[in-house]
């Protein structure tokens, strides 16, 4: 072979292992990215509008009709009560909240569990966080507002609700997720219905949709604030919805199981349960002034929301 025959040769075997070179950096980029994808953990967002992500299972059917957009903790429907005025609505893609600017708290937080929500992250360590997607001009709560006021800072989103991710868990410490509670309530009857909810959502494969928040309804009495304005409700409020996973609004029956609660924010309950204070959804939208439920079928919500499970 001349010598042009033999850099030919060389020239066509360097572009050949250049183009298998290229061709496994790809493999090895997607085999990382697959990788990633395989471990569950969302990508951050700045947005507070960005859809929920689905951890496991179909998306539930009925979210993306709903006002609440393509939020999976508003499948249900948004809770709206006859003054919107009050009501600053936003969606994270770990929990979709109403929060009050003149009260400084959430109206309502609304989330679904489910196993897919559940890890192995830990426990975010430090302050609490003020959260910066509140608009200009509204107050930001932070938390030196509740240092020394006698109150925890009680989670609406259970921290131990989000632990597949840093950011999941992270979200649950934002105060607009947190309402003044006082311990015994905090660590007594709410705990122990939180603890239920995670037997049933990590431990039993159920899907649940869970709305809650303290009672502000014009009807109550005018209720005492901490820090700046941050008011401390005498009341508080949890319904539960449970489904299987992938259940949507049209799948809650009459037989649905609902639990729905109405705690006092005092001393001296730690060693109750949180059966004892069991009532209808009627009965806290009653109180609150709040429709829930408004994506279930209006037969279906006359039954279930008149019904003490």
């Amino acid at each position: 072979m001349g010598t042009w025959g033999a850099l030919f040769v060389a020239l066509v075997g360097g572009l050949g292992a250049l183009l298998h070179a290229c061709r496994a950096d790809r493999w090895l980029d997607e085999l990382a990215t697959q990788g990633s994808a395989g471990q569950g953990r969302p990508r951050p967002t700045a947005t507070a509008t960005a859809p929920a992500p689905r951890p496991k299972g179909r998306p539930a059917r009925g979210a993306g009709a709903t006002a609440g957009g393509e939020s999976v903790h508003l499948a249900l429907g948004v809770p709206a009560d006859d003054d919107a005025s009050d009501d600053h609505l936003m969606r994270k893609p770990q929990y979709a909240l109403s929060y009050n600017t003149k009260e400084n708290v959430a109206n309502w937080v609304s989330w679904q569990i489910e196993a897919g929500w559940f890890g192995d992250v830990q426990r975010h360590k430090g302050k609490f966080l003020t959260d910066p997607e509140l608009p200009a001009g509204f107050y930001r709560v932070t938390h030196d507002d509740y240092t020394n006021s006698g109150f925890d800072r009680g989670h609406m989103v259970r921290s131990e609700e989000r632990t597949r991710s840093v950011e999941d868990n992270r979200a649950t410490f934002l105060m607009t997720n947190i309402l003044p509670q006082y311990h015994d309530l905090n660590a007594g009857p709410w705990l122990r219905l939180e603890e239920r909810c995670e037997e049933l959502g990590r431990r039993q494969g159920k899907q649940l949709f869970v709305m809650a928040g303290g009672v502000l309804g014009r009807g109550e009495k005018r209720m005492r604030s901490i820090g700046k304005g941050v008011v401390v409700p005498s009341t508080y409020f949890k319904i539960v919805v449970v489904l299987e996973p992938g259940e949507g609004p049209e799948d809650v029956t009459a037989s649905t199981e609902v639990m729905a609660v109405l705690m006092p924010n005092k001393e001296g309950i730690q060693g109750e349960g949180w059966e004892k204070y069991r009532t209808t959804v009627d009965e806290i939208e009653r109180r609150t002034g709040y429709d829930f439920l408004t994506d279930v079928d209006e037969d279906v919500q006359a039954q279930i929301e008149a019904r003490k499970d």
